[in-house]
């Protein structure tokens, strides 16, 4: 009997010095997955590879430990597993948890760029940056805009620039260098739907099938007339008025996008250009956006105040504001002003 039990406790002790080592082994591999002598591992994730794949690929290489045990872990803490493309560099020393999360978020990515897009910047200017920035050639990406498959809800228009101006939303971004035009364009436009998408529920305010061109149209000339936030909702509301009025919006920044270039002033030539995007002779909305607007101007458009003012005009006082007014003389008087506050700041 004393035989029976002395060896059922080598059992335990047995089993229980096994399970000790495998869990021992799990933790260190959690806490350490990297095997190698050097400092930093360099892993490359193509597209399509899988976080499964790239496991496999490491362990094969001698680069982590157990790939089961790290599978295992992943698994039972329901670790998010999707991945980014792109040549990581990660430290030697850092945890499974971390590895793992960085792969997912673009970390550690040598070819990792953070992308800030500024309100109020153009097709061309987004291009520009990212060109600077080394994501992608400008040409290059200005094609993706042309040859990308548009949304139900961007009217489709031969008079229109670019038909995906205004819609690619302006927030930072970490992209990749090398990254397609369809995939950055992907990006931008998903961001766009989800802060429609936010504004819509903020308002309570369901945007009706075939209005969202025609906002984004005038959010983005929201958005280059005033920088001040507070100001948006009642410059938008000048708008509104002026079009029931039927009267032309005349905003020089639908003359500059006319003209694909930017000037000080305009000359009477430049207002009277033939373009569908110039509101000094269309007295109805450009045939498009002319950039991206921002969230406030979004909501802006979509809920103006409740004025009655058809003018407005800059202040030149430091303030970035503008006079408001709902009656032709007074505007005179406005401009009057503003005319002598700019000779002011210039001299």
């Amino acid at each position: 009997m004393k035989k029976k039990i002395i060896l059922f406790v080598i059992i335990i002790g047995v089993f229980a010095g096994i399970g000790y080592k495998i869990y021992s082994d799990a933790m260190g591999i959690i806490h350490h997955p990297f095997i190698m002598d050097e400092k930093n591992v360099e892993v490359t994730v193509k597209k399509g590879d899988t976080l499964s794949g790239v496991i496999n690929s490491l362990y094969e290489n001698k680069k982590i430990g157990n790939s089961y045990l790290i599978k295992w872990y992943i698994k039972k803490q329901n670790l998010d597993t999707n991945i980014k493309p792109g040549v990581y560099t990660f430290p030697k020393d850092i945890a499974l948890e971390m590895f793992i999360k960085g792969l997912g978020e673009g970390k550690y990515n040598e070819n990792a760029v953070k992308v800030t897009i500024p309100e109020g910047y153009g097709v061309e200017q987004i291009a520009k940056l990212l060109q600077d920035k080394g994501i992608i050639d400008k040409d290059k990406f200005i094609q993706s805009i042309k040859e990308y498959a548009l949304p139900n809800y961007i009217k489709k228009d031969s008079n229109r620039r670019y038909s995906l101006e205004g819609y690619l939303f302006p927030d930072t971004y970490e992209l990749i260098k090398g990254m397609k035009g369809k995939e950055i364009i992907d990006i931008m436009i998903k961001k766009f739907d989800s802060v429609i998408a936010t504004i819509q529920s903020e308002a309570g305010n369901k945007i009706v099938d075939g209005e969202l061109d025609k906002i984004v149209t005038l959010a983005s000339l929201v958005e280059r007339e005033t920088e001040a936030v507070e100001e948006r909702v009642i410059v938008s509301s000048v708008l509104y008025n002026r079009l029931k009025e039927k009267m032309p919006l005349q905003i020089d920044a639908t003359v500059e996008y006319a003209l694909g270039i930017h000037k000080t002033i305009y000359t009477y030539k430049d207002l009277e250009i033939q373009n569908p995007y110039n509101t000094y002779v269309v007295p109805a909305l450009p045939a498009g956006p002319i950039c991206s607007p921002g969230k406030a101007s979004l909501k802006a458009a979509l809920e103006p105040a409740s004025t009655k003012y058809i003018y407005y005009v800059a202040k030149f006082d430091g303030t970035k504001t503008h006079f408001f007014s709902d009656n032709y003389n007074t505007f005179l008087k406005d401009k009057n002003v503003s005319q002598a506050n700019y000779a002011k700041m210039n001299k």
